[in-house]
């Protein structure tokens, strides 16, 4: 799992960015961290019972009054809190409905702008990011000072690869210079900065940025889920630059927050294989897969079991890939870019790989797209244009060891073995366990650079 599959960082670039760490219907209690196996299944359980809850209240309130369109929209977020926990990304579609209704009883004046806020959250889950933006500006054109759509019509920006335009909406995220305290509003400017000085190459303060939205989410009591979610994106920021123990602290902490959450436990698999530790790895995937079969969980477990010299069950495990890929129309749209990566890793239906990546960068203009489409561009045979897309991804100076491994093999495909090797090294400096199998494979390419190199100077 790497920031550039998750968009999440979600992957968007991260997907719990993209919808809405303050609009749910109602903020729980943090959970206290659970000692046990039993003990975590029973938080976790209670903490999905409660979504459930949330749900059945506004559901019953709507129909005790249709006409309310406040009560559509705390369904709809009931919905989206429901989609995050649990990472079935159908409960969005259903908060979208929930939002259709509210909209359709109030669209024109300024108590409209929570659904349109929270309808931009969720076209941005479903990666609809042009629209995200739409709706978000909506509300912001109904409620100026209200500052909460102005993270979300960043992100839609962010995701588009519109970066300045998206520093000019994260930048309007300011505090009222009233003497009051507003954590609230200090917490979407810290959270969703993050991704923008990610993509930057400015991994200090992406990580600061995390740090004071953890201290923040802590004070204000926000539901167990978003704040795990935090903790877990800190984690997967310090195990891209190679920090792997500041990574485990951080998932565990996730972990704590949000017994069994999926994300948390996937990323522990992905500390585990890179420690070399692939039984354990295999059952951190195997625990995430068992809550929600993301194509992004069953590809890496498959790629432990290869490394782990069992080819059979990385095989089963890359044909559910493909399955749950194409399964219906929401996952072909959401997981394109997964999917296009997935093919490329693989060289499996290469062709598919690159039409896949061409039809998400007709939407999407962001570095990791870049990324993707240069990357399918080389295993179709194309290193020129590969080349120049890959110029495109890394423009920002984002610090991300698969993008630069990407770079190094064009570049080796093109004959250039003094930047191949450049961008290899650069790759293992950033992480020297970026990836279960390519960071083998950057180690050996760059040994035989440096000796083909010395032989050459030799001679």
């Amino acid at each position: 799992m790497n920031q550039q599959h998750t968009t999440p960082v979600a992957s968007a670039l991260f997907l719990a960015l993209a919808t809405g760490l303050l609009l749910s219907a109602s903020a729980t209690a943090q959970t206290d961290a659970a000692s046990g196996e039993n003990a975590s299944h029973t938080a976790r359980a209670l903490e999905l019972k409660q979504a459930d809850l949330r749900i059945k209240t506004w559901q019953t309130q709507v129909a005790r009054d249709p006409d309310n369109h406040g009560s559509y929209d705390r369904l709809a977020a009931a919905y989206a809190q429901k989609a995050r926990e649990t990472g079935d990304i159908s409960y969005f579609q259903l908060a979208e409905v929930a939002l259709a209704a509210s909209l359709k009883l109030e669209s024109t004046h300024e108590d409209a702008a929570p659904a349109f806020t929270q309808l931009a959250t969720v076209h941005l889950a479903e990666h609809r990011f042009r629209e995200a933006g739409e709706d978000a500006q909506k509300a912001i054109a109904l409620l100026p000072t209200e500052m909460s759509a102005y993270p979300y019509a960043g992100d839609a920006q962010l995701e588009l690869g519109n970066y300045e335009a998206a520093q000019k909406l994260y930048d309007r995220i300011t505090t009222p210079k009233d003497g009051m305290l507003h954590p609230g509003i200090e917490f979407l400017a810290a959270s969703h900065g993050a991704g923008l000085d990610w993509i930057r190459g400015d991994t200090s303060r992406a990580n600061n940025d995390l740090e004071r939205a953890i201290v923040l989410g802590q004070q204000m009591q926000i539901p167990a889920e978003n704040l795990a979610w935090t903790h877990f994106m800190l984690g997967e920021q310090f195990f891209m630059t190679g920090d792997l123990a500041s990574s485990e602290r951080r998932e565990t902490e996730s972990l704590k927050d949000f017994p069994r959450y999926h994300r948390a436990l996937a990323a522990m698999g992905q500390i585990r294989a890179a420690q070399g530790r692939y039984a354990e790895a295999i059952e951190s995937y195997k625990a995430a897969i068992a809550i929600i079969p993301l194509p992004l969980y069953l590809a890496a477990l498959g790629d432990v079991y290869a490394v782990s010299g069992d080819r059979i069950a990385a095989e089963k495990q890359y044909a559910t890939v493909e399955f749950i890929g194409r399964l219906n129309e929401i996952n072909q749209q959401v997981y394109n870019r997964e999917l296009a990566v997935f093919y490329a890793d693989h060289d499996r239906k290469l062709a598919e790989a690159l039409t896949l990546a061409v039809k998400e960068f007709d939407v999407r203009h962001d570095v990791y797209t870049s990324d993707a489409l240069a990357w399918a561009l080389l295993k179709n045979g194309q290193p020129a244009r590969a080349k120049d897309e890959m110029e495109k991804a890394l423009r920002l100076g984002t610090k991300d060891a698969l993008m630069e491994y990407h770079a190094g093999l064009i570049d080796e495909a093109l004959g250039d073995k003094a930047n191949a090797g450049t961008h290899l090294q650069h790759a293992l400096l950033l992480n020297p366990h970026f990836h279960v199998i390519f960071a083998s494979d950057a180690k050996m390419r760059l040994a035989e650079i440096k000796a083909s190199t010395a032989v050459a100077n030799v001679h």
